[in-house]
């Protein structure tokens, strides 16, 4: 008995982590209708962060993923000081040094606290199993799981893509991010959502544009 409660327990103890996961949407996005250009080629990847560490990290692993995608990306931070909104100059200044055809930008826009209650309920578990018979289900032990309310925050951020040339806005969307646990950790994901979608309008090489 004492094996089955304890291994009824780790499900459900599995269960719970299942639906806490972490995980990153596209909650809307937008295109400029009237852009007709190449796909980029080259852009530098601004974090915008109060935290100098967290705009690194970001950075980091986005101009990474970006160039496993056959880009040319540049860090921000190796040209622009250290600031959460650098200036319009140094910004231009920076475009100018390494011939960038692009700028993404990207910024937490809102962090959303919510709660989500889970009633109690009650299992059975079968003395000998299933297989013995009614009687045995019958006299089975019963599991109660009190009700509970669980916590969770949704990290919006708001990515953006401008060209260059004109110092035009081509594309944004907004992301929500559940549940995040670490930056480290947060980030593949959200890089995914985000470069599937850029493929998926043909603003960087590997995708088929849907305009």
């Amino acid at each position: 008995m004492n094996v089955i409660l304890r291994n009824v327990s780790l499900l459900l103890l599995a269960v719970l982590a299942a639906g806490c996961a972490t995980s990153t949407r596209l909650t809307n996005a937008w295109v400029d209708p009237d852009f007709q250009g190449a796909p980029f080629q080259k852009l530098i990847v601004v974090g915008i962060s109060e935290v100098e560490g967290n705009r690194r990290i970001f950075e980091d692993e986005f101009s990474t993923a970006l160039r496993a995608k056959g880009l040319e990306a540049v860090q921000s931070y190796t040209l622009l000081p250290e600031t959460a909104k650098p200036g319009k100059s140094d910004l231009e200044e920076a475009v100018k040094q390494v011939g960038a055809d692009g700028v993404i930008i990207a910024r937490v826009v809102d962090i959303k606290h919510k709660s989500e209650f889970s009633p109690g309920y009650a299992t059975v578990v079968p003395v000998a199993g299933y297989p013995y018979g009614v009687y045995q289900y019958y006299g089975g032990a019963t599991i109660v799981t009190p009700p509970t309310v669980y916590t969770y925050e949704v990290v919006q951020v708001e990515t953006s893509l401008w060209r260059t040339s004109d110092a035009k806005l081509v594309w944004s969307a907004t992301t929500a991010t559940t549940d995040p646990a670490t930056l480290s950790k947060e980030i593949p994901g959200y890089t995914k959502v985000i470069l599937g979608a850029l493929q998926e309008r043909g603003l960087i090489p590997g995708g088929i544009s849907s305009r």
